[in-house]
């Protein structure tokens, strides 16, 4: 997965992003023979479910295992997991070392979605699976947090000048209605250098689509 060949088109996909246009056909032609990826519904995705699980996990068990985070933090009283202290202690951990760290995976464009992986395993490492749905041209990494009987929708997304926050509260609705939830979570990467940290940090609950979405500002 380090290839040069590989990365380029698993980059992308894992950020639910498009190749650049120096990838060519033999490529996806590499890749897919190697049975990473497949071309389903139009659209290239992981293989299986399987290899859905197995290539970020692998891209980033080093650099999980090196974060300070203890998962007993998270869990409240009733057992159930605080996703607001989580998200709260992400950002925390985002701004001093994690935007560095993302660097060394290789993955230019979903670094910072594989470190935030990376701390979501982290802390729910045997409380249950994180679920991923990703795969080139979706336009968000889509991540389902089971808890014991509890399920939190997460949706990562990286802000561009082109696309406002309306889009991704949209996006974020639509996941949710298939997820048959209610509420959900929307992590947003501001990478534009002219904001601060000040603005790029927050968290803010609103209504949309008659859901529930807290926007986590990184």
């Amino acid at each position: 997965m380090r290839e040069p060949r590989v990365r380029r088109v698993l980059d992308p996909m894992l950020a639910g992003g498009q190749t650049d246009s120096d990838v060519l056909d033999d490529d996806f032609s590499y890749v897919l023979g190697l049975g990473l990826s497949r071309f389903h519904g139009g659209r290239f995705e992981i293989a299986n479910p399987i290899y859905r699980e197995v290539v970020p996990r692998a891209l980033t068990f080093i650099r999980q295992a090196q974060i300070p985070a203890e998962p007993a933090a998270y869990v409240r009283a009733d057992g159930s997991l605080d996703m607001g202290k989580l998200f709260t202690d992400w950002q925390a951990f985002w701004r001093k070392d994690g935007h560095l760290a993302a660097e060394g995976f290789g993955y230019r464009e979903s670094g910072p979605h594989l470190m935030l992986m990376a701390f979501l395993q982290r802390v729910v490492n045997g409380g249950g699976p994180v679920e991923r749905e990703y795969g080139l041209g979706r336009g968000a990494l889509d991540l389902m947090i089971c808890w014991r009987d509890e399920r939190h929708a997460v949706e990562v997304k990286v802000r561009r000048d082109t696309e406002t926050e309306v889009d991704a509260l949209d996006q974020v609705a639509r996941y949710l209605d298939h997820a048959g939830l209610g509420e959900g979570w929307l992590v947003m990467f501001d990478l534009r250098k002219e904001r601060s940290w000040a603005e790029r940090l927050f968290v803010r609950e609103v209504a949309h689509g008659g859901k529930t979405v807290r926007i986590v500002g990184c």
